[in-house]
């Protein structure tokens, strides 16, 4: 579909949703208008709109507004007909039966990784991913799996997009030459690793999920404490997990 002429109002009540997020759960109008340079007679009729349809919900108590549960309900329908979740979820569902850890199924939008599904296993620390969120590809296992695998014109496109490189964990690559080592090696072997690049005391192991004329598509990673992943069961858990990324491929 062409980039076709935009209706404001449409683009003014989108924005409004997209202000919300982890450290943003409940706004005003006042604060809404504000953040959107937008009169609060508009913000008001546009945020009237949202919750009389269900998008958003007011808090009596103090008039401030949350995400309706009309998105959640519209968030579980994409999850359930996207064929790849649909496709990989048996798979996925093997991994944490194995290994009793958080396992991921991610893939890129605008130069980020983004989860469209997580299982946990019953041995799983917590971890803030959650199905819709967005993680920097450059220091997550998933993220370098994906950059690594996809076309190098594009690949070179998001690399010079992501500079500088942010530390984020201890070990976070901050050179993009170092960087674009890292995924050299990753090509090679099959399968990446995030040791602390991303969240201290955590360690992450991701493969590549191809489509049938070889394009990658997503990434699977299997995430838990770095503590409890010996060298061994590196080599365990990224055997399985290229494993199950090729079975998924196939599905698919």
């Amino acid at each position: 579909m062409g980039e076709g002429r935009q209706i404001q109002s449409v683009v003014r009540a989108l924005s409004i949703l997209e202000l919300y997020n982890r450290s943003t759960q409940e706004l005003s109008v006042t604060e809404i208008a504000n953040l959107l340079d937008l009169s609060k007679s508009t913000a008001y009729s546009l945020i009237s709109t949202l919750a009389q349809n269900g998008y958003l919900e007011q808090n009596p108590k103090d008039s401030r507004y949350s995400l309706g549960l009309k998105l959640l309900r519209l968030g579980g329908q994409v999850r359930r007909h996207s064929i790849l979740v649909r496709r990989a979820t048996p798979f996925l569902e093997k991994l944490v039966q194995e290994f009793s850890e958080t396992v991921h199924l991610t893939v890129e939008r605008n130069g980020m990784v983004v989860y469209i599904e997580k299982i946990r296993g019953k041995k799983a620390v917590f971890m803030q991913s959650e199905v819709g969120a967005e993680n920097p590809m450059y220091c997550t296992a998933v993220g370098k799996c994906l950059l690594a695998f996809m076309p190098e014109t594009r690949r070179e496109r998001l690399l010079k997009q992501m500079e500088p490189l942010e530390r984020r964990g201890p070990n976070s690559i901050t050179s993009i030459d170092e960087l674009r080592q890292e995924l050299e090696t990753i090509r090679k072997r099959g399968f990446s690793i995030d040791d602390e690049e991303h969240v201290a005391g955590l360690m992450c192991i991701a493969a590549p999920v191809f489509t049938h004329n070889g394009e990658i598509v997503a990434s699977v990673s299997l995430s838990g404490a770095k503590a409890g992943i010996s060298s061994k069961m590196v080599a365990q858990i990224s055997e399985s997990i290229t494993a199950i990324a090729h079975q998924i491929s196939e599905a698919i």
